[in-house]
């Protein structure tokens, strides 16, 4: 996601801090565009944000995770998961995981995978 920015930039609908404190966010759900409204009251822990930062203090990984944790449910509901579901509910299009022990037979074959992948600017995420 971070090679191609246009895909987080393009799921705030309001992209300007306002005084109101109000944003609206999409994801995609089932493939369609689904708009959540948050505010600007995070939850914080020590006078920092309890969950998500980032390293320039930008509030969009804030409030991107805030609209998260409301479409399901709670920041608890989003602990864990894959980042398929990640990439589908930001990116609107089909994903897949590939498991460690599915490669090992045959490594060359998934890197050429991968790199098809990559010159098709297809997103591209892993975990642990």
């Amino acid at each position: 996601m971070s090679e191609v920015p246009k895909r987080i930039t393009e799921r705030f609908i309001s992209s300007e801090a306002n005084s109101a404190g109000v944003y609206l966010v999409d994801f995609y759900v089932n493939g369609i565009e689904t708009p959540i409204i948050i505010d600007d009251w995070l939850p914080t822990k020590f006078g920092k944000p309890a969950f998500g930062s980032s390293k320039k203090n930008e509030l969009w990984v804030c409030l991107l995770e805030k609209a998260w944790a409301k479409l399901h449910g709670s920041y608890e509901l989003t602990e864990g998961g894959l980042p398929t579901m990640a990439s589908t509910h930001l990116c609107g299009v089909p994903s897949y995981d590939v498991e460690h022990e599915d490669i090992m037979g045959d490594v060359e074959s998934f890197w050429l995978k991968l790199k098809s992948a990559d010159k098709q600017n297809f997103t591209i995420m892993s975990a642990t």
